[in-house]
């Protein structure tokens, strides 16, 4: 947000209207749309795109799909029944595939190593996350 005339409610407001939008997406089962988003907002695409890249400086369609891989990673914690796949489909994912890659490249590990690491202890987390191998006697720690 660095020297953006945009406050922290701006950000906020944003925030909780991709949310409401993804939400509707998650329920119809409909992959998000950056012209949707912007019929929702009654907004031109154009103006949305300004709006969006000078409060969070990505595209509507990066700043959507960040919103929508926080839910999924709040669902592989909250869910852990929930299967890989149906975390793909709660989330509005087209393919588990898309899905997998898509987190991969967000969050720097697979959903099923991402929901193995959150079963982790506190300082595990911390250590994996600084990438640091835990250790115990010569193994690796395993998280349970």
């Amino acid at each position: 947000m660095g020297n953006s005339i945009f406050s922290h409610q701006d950000l906020r407001r944003l925030e909780r209207a991709a949310d409401h939008y993804l939400l509707r997406c998650y329920r119809n089962q409909t992959a998000a749309r950056v012209t949707e988003f912007a019929q929702y907002l009654e907004l031109t695409q154009p103006y949305l795109s300004r709006y969006v890249a000078a409060i969070t400086g990505l595209s509507v369609r990066d700043f959507l799909r960040r919103r929508q891989l926080g839910y999924t990673a709040y669902l592989l914690q909250a869910a852990p029944t929930l299967s890989i796949r149906a975390v793909a489909v709660a989330s509005s994912f087209g393919t588990p595939s898309t899905f997998h890659r898509c987190f991969k490249a967000a969050y720097g590990s697979s959903p099923a190593a991402y929901r193995e690491v959150m079963k982790c202890d506190t300082s595990t987390k911390i250590a994996l996350a600084r990438g640091v191998t835990p250790v115990r006697i010569g193994k690796v720690m395993k998280c349970e």
